[in-house]
């Protein structure tokens, strides 16, 4: 699940974990231990990955012989992906071993640093979830795909996609699990209610920018007596607009937030003050019963959210759901990279693996179909724009409203990338302890709440320059 969220507890954790990297730099190795929660998958353990490599005459995929020999490590936190694609990889490569070991993804980046600091196990495939994906590239220990074994190309990729999946050194170090162009998801019934239509066309030209859904927002406040919002919380509307004007305000060790975050703070308090958010927080009991209540209209909705947000928190909801462009832009929610360690013993095998499960037409055509998952790269979509143009059985929630193409035909085009550092994972983690005193506390206005957050920022971060 390629899902991006903080928990309350998790700026004690970063504070300790940005302790702990200063340890790390420079530090190696790699081990093959499964340990607790593990699973082997595959042929015989027969050395080096690219030991079989050139000489081969064994098809191949990608490149790839599929006769290479080798085994792996891989740390996951989605089993029903693992269980289903190691064994559709081992009918390609029947002799890479695959252990796999099931990682929380909050646990995830203590347990990678953990590993490299001791010198024991650490995976050959890494995955970096957005919420600490700016903290794993800075580690500097993933490899350049475009370089030799793997001589992958950023070309390759959606426009949108090269800086989130680089280093700050321009180095691509991970390809996309999946893709998360975000929009609005809405409830069909409430929009036809208050808004007068349901059709996602219709609605974007009533919701033209924030000024227009924040004066529609009151009058939907209005004709309900207040009893529906525009949207369920603070920080969903943060996620959206933030993401909407996503730009590189980070240099080094110079964080510009003044200039990153003034316009985005502005609008977010503003549809604070005229009271169209919900009083939910994201991701909370109440959050997940909401989609199901009928108490709010619009949610940030990625590919991924119609199974994780719409069919678990809603599940006799079938049509009662559209998805339409935010005003004013795409953005991107969650998003989970995938990696190989610079460590590793069996590149090759490991490359192996990330081609087949996320971009091979092979692997995609399980991946996709069984996960909707949709690879970060244009032939995927030039390609097999038959199998987009199919639909999903999730489509049924959305009135057969075709999610696939919507996100890539009406959202792709407008999201924006920035390249994450460490930096953006603090910024995060400081939003997500202040929001919710935002949300109660009206007497605060967006020019104080922008000065409380660079102080806290520069709190975290005592090094960096924060304005």
């Amino acid at each position: 699940m390629v899902r991006s969220m903080i928990g309350k507890g998790y700026i004690v954790l970063l504070a300790a974990v940005l302790m702990l990297a200063v340890v790390l730099s420079g530090c190696s190795g790699n081990g093959a231990g499964s340990g607790a929660g593990s699973s082997d998958s595959g042929g015989s353990n027969s050395g080096d990955a690219g030991a079989s490599g050139g000489a081969s005459n064994a098809p191949k995929l990608g490149g790839m012989p599929t006769d290479l020999k080798g085994e792996i490590v891989v740390w996951d936190w989605d089993e029903a992906f693992l269980n289903t694609m190691v064994p559709e990889f081992n009918k390609v490569f029947p002799n890479i071993k695959v252990k796999y070991t099931v990682v929380n993804n909050n646990d995830y980046m203590q347990k990678l640093q953990s590993g490299i600091a001791s010198g024991s196990e650490v995976p050959d495939v890494i995955l970096g979830e957005m919420n600490f994906r700016g903290q794993l590239f800075d580690l500097g220990v993933l490899d350049n795909l475009e370089k030799a074994p793997y001589n992958f190309s950023k070309d390759q990729l959606l426009g949108y996609l090269p800086p989130l999946l680089s280093n700050t050194k321009g180095e691509l170090v991970g390809v996309d699990q999946s893709i998360t162009p975000a929009g609005l998801g809405y409830r069909r019934d409430l929009a036809e209610k208050y808004l007068g239509t349901s059709d996602p066309e219709a609605l974007s030209k009533i919701l033209t920018d924030w000024d227009a859904f924040i004066k529609k927002g009151i009058e939907v406040k209005e004709k309900s007596g207040g009893a529906v919002t525009m949207i369920a919380s603070f920080d969903d509307a943060y996620r959206v607009i933030k993401g909407q004007t996503e730009t590189a305000y980070i240099n080094g060790t110079t964080i510009n937030l003044t200039e990153r975050m003034k316009k985005p703070f502005e609008t977010l308090f503003a549809m604070r003050d005229a009271g169209i958010l919900g009083k939910y927080e994201g991701y909370t009991p109440g959050w997940n019963a909401s989609f199901a209540k009928g108490d709010n209209i619009f949610y940030p909705m990625a590919p991924w959210s119609p199974k994780w947000n719409v069919q678990a928190n809603d599940p006799d909801g079938i049509g009662r759901w559209g998805l339409m462009a935010a005003p004013e832009g795409g953005f991107t929610y969650g998003g989970t990279s995938v990696s190989v360690y610079k460590g590793s013993k069996n590149k090759e095998a490991a490359w192996a693996y990330i081609y087949f499960c996320y971009l091979s037409s092979e692997g995609m055509e399980i991946n996709y179909n069984k996960f909707g998952n949709m690879p970060g790269i244009t032939s995927f979509f030039e390609k097999h724009r038959d199998w987009l143009e199919k639909g999903s059985e999730l489509d049924k929630y959305f009135g057969d409203q075709n999610l696939s193409l919507t996100f890539y035909d009406k959202i792709v085009p407008e999201v924006k990338g920035a390249t994450q550092t460490k930096y953006d994972s603090i910024v995060a983690t400081v939003f997500g302890s202040l929001f919710p005193l935002w949300m109660k506390d009206t007497s605060i206005d967006a020019n104080a709440a922008l000065e409380k957050f660079k102080a806290e920022v520069k709190n975290l971060a005592p090094e960096a320059t924060v304005h």
